[in-house]
Order: C-alpha cells, then sequence, then structure tokens
C-alpha cells in the first residue's frame, strides 16, 4: 500500500490535487494507493504526532501560521525516507527546498502530466529504496546490508568494515575497490580516497576536517577530496530536485 497526503489551506487547489491524483490512482489500478487530505499544516502534524505517516506528501509552501518548508522539517524528522513535492506559486524557496532533499517542485498551476511525472519520481524512490541491498560474506555467513542502514565503510588492508546506523559492523574481506564496485549503481556512495566509501544520505555535516554523520559518528576528512565531495554531495541533493 502506497500513501498519499496532500495539504494545502487554499480549499480550491486541494480539491485540484485530490482530484488530479484520484486520477493518477485510476490509472494505476494494480496499486493500493490511498489518499488523504488536510487544509491545515496544523492538523497535519497532529496527525504525523499520532502515528498516521504517509510515503508521499504534498506540501503547499505559502499557508498560515506554518509554512510548508517548516512542515517538511518535522516530517524528515519523523520519517527521513519520506517523499516530499513542493506546491507552490513561487520558486523563492528552490535553495531551501535543496537542503530538505525534496523530491519535486511543482509551479503552480501545473498540469496533471507534470504532477504524474512527480508521483512517479517519488514512488520509484520508495521502491528502490527498499530494494536496495548488498550481500557480504563475512567470516562466518553471508550477511544483507539495506543501503538504508549503511553509513560508511573504513579500508583495513583487504578488510572492509562496514559501519551501520545502529552502531554495529560487519567485516568483509575485499578490497575497497571491490565494495565501491557493488554499490556505485546509487547515487548515495562517494568513494573517498583508498580508505573509506561513505553514504550521502546519511552525512550531516561535511568540513574540511572531518565528515559527520546523523548518527554522531565522525571520520576525517582527506583535505585533498574536499571539494570533490562538496561537488558530490550538492549533485547528489539536487537529485531530489
Amino acid at each position: 500500500m502506497l500513501k498519499i497526503t496532500i495539504c494545502d489551506d487554499d480549499i480550491n487547489e486541494l480539491n485540484k490535487t485530490i482530484k488530479m491524483c484520484q486520477e493518477y490512482k485510476a490509472s494505476h489500478p494494480g496499486s493500493d494507493i490511498r489518499i488523504k487530505s488536510f487544509s491545515s499544516p496544523i492538523e497535519l502534524k497532529n496527525s504525523i504526532t499520532q502515528g498516521e505517516k504517509s510515503d508521499v506528501y504534498l506540501l503547499d509552501i505559502y499557508m498560515p501560521k506554518v509554512m510548508g518548508t517548516e512542515v517538511a522539517k518535522f516530517l524528515k524528522e519523523n520519517d527521513e525516507y519520506c517523499q516530499i513535492i513542493f506546491l507552490t506559486t513561487s520558486t523563492n524557496h528552490a535553495v531551501e527546498a535543496f537542503s530538505l532533499h525534496v523530491t519535486h517542485y511543482l509551479v503552480k498551476p501545473y498540469t496533471q502530466a507534470q504532477l504524474e511525472d512527480a508521483l512517479n519520481k517519488a514512488f520509484l524512490a520508495i521502491e528502490k529504496r527498499n530494494n536496495a541491498h548488498l550481500t557480504v560474506k563475512t567470516s562466518d555467513a553471508l550477511y544483507r546490508i539495506d543501503f538504508s542502514t549503511f553509513l560508511y565503510s573504513e579500508t583495513n588492508k583487504h578488510i572492509q568494515q562496514i559501519h551501520l546506523e545502529d552502531g554495529k559492523s560487519q567485516q568483509a574481506r575485499m578490497t575497497s575497490a571491490e565494495l565501491f564496485k557493488l554499490v556505485s549503481f546509487d547515487s548515495r556512495f562517494f568513494k573517498c580516497g583508498s580508505t573509506y566509501i561513505i553514504n550521502l544520505g546519511k552525512v550531516e555535516e561535511i568540513t574540511k576536517n572531518y565528515i559527520l554523520f546523523e548518527t554522531g559518528m565522525k571520520i576525517p576528512m582527506q583535505r585533498r577530496q574536499y571539494k570533490d565531495l562538496i561537488d558530490r554531495y550538492t549533485a547528489y541533493a539536487l537529485e531530489g530536485l
């Protein structure tokens, strides 16, 4: 089941978006798509607090009391993998949208085709993320590592220490180049010198001295790669727009 939630304080715009989403649902009879709507960002936030989460959120940016960008930050804090599509009359918040890793940015009035393209992109991202994983041979077994749990790997001779977001790690006997070949098809991963492979989706902060992950773990920054990493991280974040 895939859930879509729409939030727009303009009732006419809200009803228009609901109708377009219903048309999208009708054109995908094989998918179990549920649609929910709110005219108040406060009500949406309350529903999230009560555990009513969705896969995709369509958010108007200009809403009273709480801006859509603030709602997006709240949503990401509660579910970092949710897909957010901004609905707006202006491109003034494109930079902020970029920083929030939103899926798409639709400028009103948008067409049915534009909305469907955005929803297709969101659902494809969900499918890829749900299925993406790595299987490695450890000392005593085969071990599946979901990309969504992979923070970074560290090389020690021909051993890769793969650090996971729960604080655990797995060792695999292979070179850094061999490991990167297995994950490089996914734009989340960046090979940082000969020592580290990092998951850009888990990075909280990049400085000239260190890379900080969302879990609080930190690794040293190899200064000769600082610019390359910044450029790659920027390109990765822009993929969400």
